[in-house]
């Protein structure tokens, strides 16, 4: 469908450069050079929308109105002037806007080259543009659009949900595996290992401390490292997890269920004795 409309605006076009084109014979040699080379620039815009519909949308509306006018201006004639009601009628039940553009250039044109004489003309261009309107056309095109519309937001939507419900289920995957691997590993070593296997991590080490006052946990770029302090019933630590590529620190459901495996670690380590070393490894994977 579009591309039979684009033929039709394409074929539209072409009728009207030659029009000017075989005005350009009956004219001085300069304004027959200038004449035709903007015949010709119009003739090779319009090709290019009709060879490539997507990549010209936005251009390919006004192209009459950029070309027309000066080609009219340059032939001085009366006629001429009349070229823009084509475009203008081409678009008036599909782009109102574009078309009311065009027929007030044309007046605008045909004033300019004919002078107030030329302004009996006027009724009857009113007349030819509001014939071709048509009122079903335009509720019909304009019911499509908001159709289309609608199915927009409503894919959008879709999108969101699909997305979001994709989230859950990965959410859901990862508690589930730690639940698994906290029920049946017998070791902290163990349940890590899993970890780091699960998540492709490069290492896991716990490193003990005396005493953590942020619960929050740390993001070390340089080392590419997520710092999670733990408390347990004797003491705290640190449990460190290392990635393999930056883009991993910004993996919030990677990182959140990290966080929640570091916690598990209190159904294995008690804590450390009061002669531990402080900021020593106590463990690493």
């Amino acid at each position: 469908m579009l591309k039979d409309v684009n033929l039709i605006l394409l074929t539209v076009r072409l009728l009207i450069a030659l029009m000017f084109i075989i005005s350009a014979f009956k004219k001085p040699t300069e304004q027959k050079a200038i004449i035709i080379f903007l015949a010709t620039m119009y003739v090779s815009l319009s090709i290019l929308p009709y060879l490539y519909p997507t990549k010209t949308r936005n251009i390919r509306k006004f192209i009459d109105l950029i070309m027309l006018p000066p080609l009219t201006f340059f032939t001085h004639d009366i006629i001429s002037s009349l070229s823009l009601l084509a475009p203008a009628v081409f678009y008036v039940n599909r782009l109102p806007v574009i078309s009311l553009f065009l027929f007030w250039a044309g007046i605008f044109t045909l004033l300019l080259v004919g002078g107030l004489y030329s302004s009996f003309y006027i009724p009857l261009l009113f007349a030819l543009f509001l014939s071709a309107i048509s009122p079903d056309l335009i509720d019909s095109i304009r019911k499509e659009r908001h159709y289309i519309k609608k199915l927009r937001t409503s894919y959008r939507e879709l999108s969101k949900d699909l997305s979001r419900l994709e989230k859950e289920a990965k959410e859901k995957e990862y508690l589930s595996f730690l639940l698994d691997r906290a029920i049946e590993d017998k070791s902290p070593e163990e349940f890590l290992t899993h970890i780091k296997e699960r998540f492709s991590l490069k290492r896991i080490t716990i490193i003990a401390k005396g005493d953590i006052q942020s619960k929050d946990p740390l993001l070390d770029r340089e080392s590419l490292a997520l710092y999670v302090p733990v408390f347990f019933e004797k003491g705290a630590a640190y449990v460190v997890f290392y990635f393999n590529t930056p883009l991993e620190l910004y993996d919030k459901e990677l990182k959140d269920t990290l966080e929640k495996s570091a916690k598990l670690l209190n159904l294995y380590i008690v804590g450390f004795d009061d002669n531990v070393k402080k900021d020593s490894v106590k463990l690493a994977v």
